[in-house]
């Protein structure tokens, strides 16, 4: 079993989704970097721009202290990384260190405008200020006793996710003059709530749901902070977070010093803060665009996305669920189809023209976490049949052309910028490639005739614009005035560009002339209106509501149709006040000219190699760990790259009484992870034919591990294969020495696993399609014969309802005869002892099934996200060692689970098991019904 979980640690750290990826990138990728005193940036090679102007801001955001939380400044190490289409960051503990990843997110409403390696560095150097100076009192304690990771779940405890988040973006806002603050997408999430008469807890907004739609820790965060700063002074949360990481008061630090520097409880806090917001929302009355042309699905989230007119009544759509997964759908008067299943994909935006869809799928590389692909796929909404038109491209947001020939799309080139590539819509052979210096990211483009595509524009100084690209002559003209407000989303109709903007402090819809360039404001909303088409003059549209996005229509002449002045079009307009904005300079000219920091007058950098075996033993942490009977004393290293993790440790077993040491580590720079461990137990004894032995153990192993990821189209598909080699060396010590030798021997341990599974929903318990197989192999070699085949499988099948489970499993396990040499893996039917048999198998059926979603905690302590059920029916058949007399082990129950999450913090699954005995035990006492808690396997994994 010690080596099984050792195995499923180190899949854990190849195959996990997070943002910090193990050996993600190939030995060939080459290293620069730029060092300064308080950063070091390690970028590919021919990313010097990018990596210059993150020097700088770094460099000045910690000389300036802006809203300081404290004076002290840690260099960090901040990686860019450039091979993966997701746009992301983070700074992490063990080891300290932040990455970026660079391709910026092509939703305009998502992120902004900003120029992305500045709103990278803007957001997440507040996280290196946030660690920086958290380090107080208890949480200093922590540090010393365990290090990084220690200190990371200490500062994690005293001050919530939501401050984290919320002040960085806070930070983006503030120092940049657009950031998330000003963007009406991100700032409506709870004016949604409120409009639609939900006023929920404070603890559902920390930790979700799976029924209802809740703003994330970001968007909390912000409305939190942004208040705190308004109200109290720009100090206020430098010395709530001072006290709350040093743990001045011990339990609930963050309340006790919240109401210590504000004067009221955190209850009431929260109050006030949404109070304020909900005061600058207003009234809303009569302020619904169009008329409702979706159903809302009352018993989950439902939403539907980029409808398109087919003509008459009919309409193909997005749809997508916390029931179910996305899939393409075309309504009429008889009712919805579905088309298909979407692929995987990062981005929801589609194109559809002429009875087929193109959109951007998602697909991984097989071995390298860094470097993925945005590929098109090519849809037939009548036949339901779809082609992949590119391969391991990085094109986003495709438009077809109205004869269907060809097709547009944004590349996201890895050393920055974009530009538009035009494809034909057969072969993907890419016809005409178009970029401008003007603009720094084009977004949305859609064909306005045969040699003319529509687009959005970011400009460099991070403004936007709405462009005209000629494809023949590549040149690109500005059809709207550079503008701070973020807009996006076109749909071409004739002589008009219908797009979103927000342009008055809110997302609403909006037509350009393309004859004489004047503007119209269509709708006037209080939520936001998205992803509008338009037919002959008809509008169908998005609208965003807590319940999820609603299709709405616009007949002619229902829409407000307001000109705009063009010098309107270019003000700065935000509707929720940005709480001492103006104090200090921005970056980037969108908001303030005049105020804006000039990044080329800021410091000059020289740039370096950066070899991948810098500091490859990194040792961060250490922590002691127990589980009945080991307890265990670790220190844990990792490189900056992550391509090396290394662990020491002491061991004490209190059963036998025997301590040893050892090490571990595993490479993952190569095609292969290579992974090596040694342990020496000290003094081990038993005795052997009437005598007593006494021993030192030495254990080796060396082995190789390849985690493939073959993801793709709809399943998430994994593949490992692995093999290790263990030696083991007995010496003999003390008296023993006269009646007993040394001994030796070694053993192989090969394993393969293989998963294929369709996505989960929200409120799915398990995929509805899919199966994993598993096969380890134990094999003796030396002086000693034996071995241990241990397989297993599991399918996934759709239940009754779309968020029911049916899982059919079987696990078979056999071993020699002649000397147990290896231990026990298998588990046998609920509710019986485990037996350790020549041979053994087990067939189960498993239903499972949600009960209810009670959304309900006390005390900040513990929050029940879910109860759920399981039915389950397990038949289990051991041998005898010639395999000749058998005996079956059957059993049925349930079990009932209830989905938490402590602290706010920390998701926990744990439940209570009732089991009926249908055969007796085979030893021991008699037994009919075995009830049994089900906990879970680790509180605080690695």
């Amino acid at each position: 079993m010690k080596h099984l979980l050792w195995l499923s640690c180190w899949l854990w750290l190849g195959l996990g989704a997070g943002a910090q990826q193990f050996g993600g990138n190939p030995p060939s990728h080459k290293w620069e970097q730029i060092q300064t005193d308080t950063v070091r940036v390690i970028y590919p090679a021919g990313l010097d721009a990018p990596a210059t102007d993150i020097a700088r801001v770094v460099s000045w955001l910690a000389r300036r202290q802006a809203f300081s939380l404290g004076p002290r400044v840690r260099r960090i190490d901040i990686v860019l990384q450039n091979q993966t289409t997701l746009a992301n960051g983070y700074v992490g503990l063990g080891p300290f260190r932040s990455e970026f990843q660079m391709t910026p997110d092509p939703d305009n409403f998502s992120q902004g405008s900003l120029p992305w390696p500045r709103q990278l560095a803007v957001h997440e150097y507040r996280h290196v200020m946030q660690y920086n100076n958290f380090r107080h009192g208890l949480s200093r304690l922590f540090y010393y006793l365990f290090g990084e990771d220690g200190y990371l779940v200490a500062a994690n405890g005293a001050v919530p996710d939501w401050f984290f988040e919320g002040d960085a973006v806070y930070n983006e806002t503030v120092l940049t003059g657009q950031g998330r603050g000003r963007i009406p997408a991100f700032m409506n999430t709870f004016p949604s709530l409120w409009l639609a008469g939900r006023h929920d807890s404070y603890m559902k907004l920390r930790n979700g749901s799976l029924h209802d739609y809740v703003p994330n820790h970001y968007n909390l965060g912000y409305l939190l902070v942004n208040y705190g700063r308004q109200r109290y002074g720009g100090d206020f949360w430098t010395r709530v977070t001072r006290d709350a990481a040093a743990y001045r008061g011990l339990f609930y630090p963050f309340q006790r010093a919240e109401r210590r520097y504000a004067g009221v409880d955190f209850p009431r806090f929260t109050r006030e803060a949404f109070a304020y917001y909900r005061g600058l929302v207003g009234d809303t009355s009569g302020r619904t665009p169009g008329r409702l042309i979706s159903v809302p699905d009352r018993g989950a989230v439902t939403s539907y996305r980029y409808p398109y007119q087919l003509g008459g009544d009919s309409l193909v759509y997005l749809k997508t669920s916390y029931r179910r997964l996305a899939c393409f759908v075309m309504r009429d008067a008889a009712g919805e189809h579905r088309i298909r299943l979407r692929d995987i994909s990062a981005q929801d935006q589609f194109s559809c023209q002429g009875g087929r869809i193109v959109y951007a799928a998602y697909r991984p590389d097989a071995r390298w976490a860094w470097r993925d692909y945005s590929e098109l796929r090519i849809l037939d909404i009548h036949t339901g049949r779809q082609h992949t038109l590119t391969r391991r491209s990085k094109l986003f947001s495709p438009d077809l052309s109205a004869d269907g020939s060809r097709v547009v799309a944004v590349e996201m080139g890895p050393q920055g910028g974009s530009s538009l590539q035009v494809l034909d819509a057969s072969s993907g052979q890419v016809l005409r490639r178009i970029t401008s210096p003007e603009v720094a990211v084009f977004t949305d483009p859609k064909f306005a005739g045969p040699g003319l595509v529509i687009a959005a524009a970011r400009l460099p100084d991070g403004q936007m614009r709405l462009v005209r690209v000629d494809l023949a002559g590549g040149t690109v003209e500005g059809l709207t005035p550079p503008s701070p407000s973020v807009l996006g989303q076109l749909s071409v109709d004739g002589d008009q560009v219908f797009f979103t903007a927000s342009y008055g402090g809110n997302d609403d819809l909006y037509a350009l002339r393309l004859a004489d360039h004047r503007v119209f404001r269509l709708t006037e909303d209080y939520l936001g209106d998205y992803e509008v088409n338009a037919r002959q003059g008809k509008l169908v549209f998005a609208r965003f509501t807590a319940g999820g996005y609603e299709l709405r229509r616009l007949d002619p002449g229902a829409s407000a149709n307001q000109e705009m002045n063009p010098l309107v079009l270019q003000e700065a307009v935000t509707r929720f006040p940005v709480a001492l904005a103006g104090q200090l300079p921005r970056f980037g000219l969108v908001a303030g000219k005049d105020n804006a920091i000039d990044l080329d007058t800021l410091r000059r950098f020289a740039t370096h190699r950066y070899g991948q075996s810098t500091r490859l033993l990194h040792f961060h942490s250490w922590r002691p760990y127990y589980q009945d009977p080991d307890f265990t004393f670790s220190l844990y290293g990792e490189n900056i790259l992550n391509t090396l993790q290394t662990q020491v440790y002491y061991h004490y077993n209190q059963n036998d009484r025997t301590s040893g040491i050892g090490a571990s580590a595993v490479y993952g720079a190569l095609f292969p992870y290579v992974t090596a461990g040694t342990e020496y137990t000290f003094q081990r004894q038993d005795s052997l034919r009437g005598l007593n032995r006494t021993w030192a153990q030495l254990d080796s192993r060396l082995g190789l591990l390849l985690p493939l990821n073959l993801s793709g189209g709809r399943t998430y598909r994994y593949l490992t294969l692995g093999t290790n080699y263990v030696l083991r060396n007995e010496y003999i010590t003390g008296t023993a020495r006269k009646d007993f030798s040394n001994d030796r021997f070694g053993y192989l341990y090969n394993y393969l696993l293989w998963q294929q599974t369709l996505p989960q929903a929200v409120q799915q318990i398990y995929p509805r399609w899919g199966y994993s197989l598993s096969a380890y192999h134990r094999y003796a070699l030396g002086r000693y014969q034996g071995y241990q085949l241990l397989g297993s499988s599991t399918l996934y099948l759709p239940g009754l309802a779309a968020t029911h489970s049916l899982l059919v499993s079987g696990s078979f396990q056999q071993r020699d005869t002649t000397r147990l040499l290896f231990s026990n893996s298998f588990a046998g039917p609920r509710g019986y002892s485990d037996y350790y048999f020549s041979r053994m198998w087990r067939l189960s059926a498993n239903y499972h099934l949600p009960l209810v979603y009670p959304d309900w905690g006390f005390g900040n302590l513990l929050y029940i996200q879910r109860a759920r059920a399981n039915l389950f029916y397990d038949y289990g058949r051991v041998y005898s060692n010639n395999k000749l007399a058998f005996r079956n082990l059957r059993s049925l129950g349930a079990e009932l689970y209830l989905d938490t999450r402590w602290w706010n913090e920390y998701p926990l699954s744990f439940g209570l098991r009732f089991s009926h005995l249908l055969d007796h035990e085979l030893a021991g006492t008699t037994r009919r019904n075995v009830v049994e808690f089900i906990l879970p396997v680790s509180i605080l994994p690695r």
